[in-house]
């Protein structure tokens, strides 16, 4: 990715080390809000008292008595019977029962089989009582391609609901989705509204896209500072990406004091948590010697960690230091391999080095990394 100037620039190290191309700093894989085990409650007081009182009709009596059977906590276990007291209480309108059976049916456990429809309807029936969890599962689970109760525009509606109470998973899914164009038409300044809301209530992932809105300048003015000031909120919380963006900041000077070593420090924090910019930085700066000694072999290391994780521009420039015998011995199949699986994620680089060695191409000078 090309941009025409330096503010609007994606954060990446790569553009400045290598001769290859820039790659752009890649927000996380989408995915919908975590859907948490249901609460388990054991029974209190006598238990024949406890099934008393469920069978004259109390409904939190059912749903203890519902839970106790299910998980066998002071009574033998019987899932079959727990189900049906825990569903009597669902019917009585009792909150915790019906958010307990959705998670229950969309979660599935030992007695409960997973079913997506059963799921919706009872969340439905907690969502509408207003419990912001509930609306939050429902929205996942009516968003998900893969669900039988799949309905997008209903999902939207309950997100906005669940969000609007102050989910922060799904303000922070709202903020993916208008950020993506995820069934929502692309929108940088509510993707920003939405992340906002999110990062005020300390959510890393929301911190940290937002501080990337600020540094492109998409859907807020472009701002080094804030974007600095929110990354360092989201890397104190161990935010992988953010720690990465930082190291990058300070290689460039960017909202901060221009500083290789303490770039080369928030890339090795990035890479060591697993985060695949963190290490396609650090092996970019072991490849250049930026902040440490120059160190092919330790490049190499880091380029395929990051490789491994399906990092297109680190596949591209494993595949040019494998060639070149870089680090290790030169081998040319193995380079093919990750330089083409570069160009099938569309890697502008990768795509021009196969269409230079297509039968009947120009010979090209081989590019550094």
């Amino acid at each position: 990715m090309r941009m025409p100037s330096r503010a609007g620039a994606a954060l990446a190290l790569g553009a400045a080390l290598f001769a290859g191309g820039c790659s752009a700093i890649r927000t996380p894989s989408f995915e919908w809000p975590a859907l948490p085990l249901p609460w388990r409650a054991a029974p209190s007081g006598p238990t024949q008292a406890l099934r008393e009182k469920a069978e004259s009709g109390d409904p939190a009596s059912q749903y203890m008595l519902g839970f106790s059977l299910l998980y066998g906590e002071g009574m033998p276990r019987d899932a079959e019977a727990g189900l049906v007291w825990l569903k009597r209480a669902g019917e009585n309108g009792y909150l915790k029962a019906q958010a307990a059976l959705g998670l229950l049916f969309l979660k599935g456990v030992p007695g409960v089989s997973a079913d997506d429809r059963e799921a919706a309807v009872w969340l439905e029936k907690a969502a509408a009582q207003g419990h912001a969890a509930s609306q939050s599962s429902l929205g996942a689970l009516l968003l998900s391609q893969t669900s039988s109760a799949h309905d997008p525009e209903a999902g939207v509606v309950w997100l906005k609901r669940a969000a609007g109470q102050g989910d922060v998973a799904s303000q922070t899914a709202l903020g993916r989705m208008y950020q993506k164009g995820l069934v929502v038409a692309q929108n940088d300044t509510e993707s920003v509204r939405w992340y906002r809301k999110a990062a005020g209530q300390g959510n890393p992932e929301a911190q940290t896209q937002l501080g990337i809105a600020y540094y492109r300048g998409k859907g807020v003015p472009q701002s080094f500072d804030d974007a600095r000031r929110l990354f360092e909120a989201a890397a104190t919380r161990n935010d992988p990406l953010a720690m990465s963006n930082l190291g990058v900041m300070a290689s460039r000077g960017e909202g901060m004091k221009q500083d290789e070593g303490q770039a080369l420090g928030w890339f090795r924090k990035s890479a060591e948590r697993g985060h695949a910019d963190g290490q396609s930085n650090l092996g970019a700066a072991y490849y250049k010697g930026i902040g440490v000694a120059q160190d092919y072999a330790e490049a190499l290391a880091w380029f395929r960690k990051a490789a491994g994780q399906g990092h297109a521009s680190s596949q591209f420039r494993l595949g040019l230091m494998l060639e070149a015998g870089q680090g290790t011995a030169p081998d040319a199949d193995e380079a093919a391999v990750w330089i083409g699986k570069a160009a099938a994620q569309g890697f502008p680089p990768a795509v021009n080095r196969m269409r230079e060695r297509e039968p009947g191409a120009p010979a090209a000078p081989d590019p550094a990394p």
